[in-house]
């Protein structure tokens, strides 16, 4: 059984210039997402599961998902109820349904989750088996308005205290799992479900290709960590559109590795739009970043919007990555009440400057445009390093509110068009940069709150 991709998958082919102006085209045609699924089905209830969050139905979902397997593929299929499983792995040509008003509880028992060797945080590392799991497959899909519940709360309470912040200790670190992870798999199709409370990051797209996600939510309390709500990770050809996230932390990442071991790997991420997605808690609506250690290149973010975000759009690297992010656009952005509305920054952490070098991270050839932000803390920050400035980035067409305006530091060709700053204070401030073209620029003194 072949899982027909949908249209938007085809703008990704077109030629760069086309498939950059393609964005309204492919939000017209969406939907083609939500195409019911076709084939033999394999209902759970029939293998023996119980409609029971206390009662274990994980020998239920395997033997359908291995009657699935033996037949060629076909549809294993949740219906309404709480069934509570152990980890769920996929199968070629399978679709894993489920139906409105089911629930998939994933049980808390670290036990049930042996190691498996990925990627984490960008390096090669041991950690628990995914909770739903597709490792090189093809002709996949994960649909219908059901949700996945990884009940992450208790593997919050368990989790290593040094897993908080950038850094990583001299040790193994105690891993939570990932809600889903797609790995190695080509033909991958994710339509409709809710993802919720997931111990670590909620979707993991990782070293795929041709993946088409929308209709999704993906919601984590806000102080969860590390529950980013999508990253697609060393992927190419891949779609992210009408999906919603209200998580604990970035809501839509693009990763590629990180440091050394990321250099060597050489996987870009490459050919990626997000679409039409919006975001409410989070610490970015869209972010790049800060493991793009084997490049991020031909990204496309539009139609998107945050309310309540810590960022807007965001792309950060440090010293030590090195990694080149290249051909990025982000288009139509709505934000309000954002900590940072723009932001590109190579000093994600603190470092002492080095001479250029493999390890140095280049931001070049960015383009952002119609973008709106409302009552920012920073309205855009452009930070490059002494030994390396981020350059060709231009700005057209935005409207801008906050505490604090434009800085440029470290920057070079860099052209804003058509902008409007409505700043508090430091309505423009650059530093260390050269070729700062503004054009068709304003500054308006904003109105005094009424007492």
């Amino acid at each position: 059984m072949k899982i027909m991709m949908p249209q938007a998958i085809k703008f990704l082919f077109l030629p760069l210039l086309a498939w950059s102006l393609a964005g309204c085209e492919a939000c017209k045609n969406r939907n083609a997402a939500g195409q019911p699924p076709s084939g033999q089905v394999f209902n759970i209830t029939n293998y023996g599961a119980k409609d029971d969050p206390t009662v274990s139905s994980t020998d239920a979902f395997h033997q359908a998902i291995a009657d699935c397997q033996n037949a060629g593929g076909g549809i294993v299929r949740v219906p309404a109820g709480h069934f509570l499983t152990g980890p769920i792995d996929m199968a070629d040509n399978m679709t894993l349904q489920v139906d409105s008003n089911a629930v998939v509880l994933f049980d808390t028992n670290r036990v049930l989750y042996p190691d498996i060797t990925s990627r984490w945080e960008g390096l090669t590392e041991s950690g628990p088996h995914p909770l739903l799991f597709a490792n090189g497959l093809h002709d996949i899909a994960i649909t219908g308005p059901g949700t996945f519940d990884g009940q992450g709360a208790a593997w919050w309470a368990a989790m290593d205290m040094a897993e908080h912040g950038n850094a990583r200790p001299d040790r193994l670190i105690r891993r939570r799992p990932m809600l889903v992870q797609i790995k190695d798999c080509r033909n991958v199709r994710i339509d409709g479900p809710s993802f919720v409370n997931a111990p670590f990051w909620t979707v993991h797209l990782l070293y795929s290709e041709n993946i088409d996600v929308g209709h999704c939510k993906m919601i984590n309390p806000p102080t969860s960590p590390n529950t980013d709500a999508l990253n697609t990770d060393s992927c190419r050809h891949v779609v992210v559109h009408d999906c919603f996230a209200d998580v604990g932390d970035d809501a839509f990442g693009i990763k590629s590795g990180r440091d050394e071991e990321g250099r060597k790997a050489n996987r870009p991420t490459e050919y990626v739009t997000y679409l039409c997605c919006h975001v409410a808690h989070g610490h970015s609506v869209c972010a790049i970043g800060s493991e793009e250690s084997g490049g991020v290149r031909h990204v496309r973010f539009i139609d998107c919007d945050g309310n309540g975000t810590d960022n807007g759009i965001r792309i950060k690297s440090t010293r030590g990555r090195g990694g080149v992010v290249e051909d990025i656009v982000a288009s139509n952005f709505h934000l309000w009440n954002v900590r940072n509305a723009i932001v590109l920054s190579l000093r994600y952490t603190k470092s002492a400057v080095e001479p250029f070098s493999e390890r140095t991270p280049q931001f070049r050839n960015i383009h952002i445009d119609h973008v709106i932000a409302t009552n920012s803390g920073n309205c855009c920050m452009i930070e490059g390093l002494e030994e390396c400035p981020i350059q060709n980035v231009t700005l057209d067409h935005l409207d801008l509110s906050g505490t604090n305006g434009v800085t440029c530091a470290y920057a070079k060709d860099i052209t804003f068009k058509n902008v409007r700053i409505t700043a508090h204070q430091n309505p423009y401030t650059a530093d260390h940069s050269e070729n700062i073209r503004k054009l068709n620029w304003s500054e308006v003194n904003p109105v005094p709150a009424e007492p």
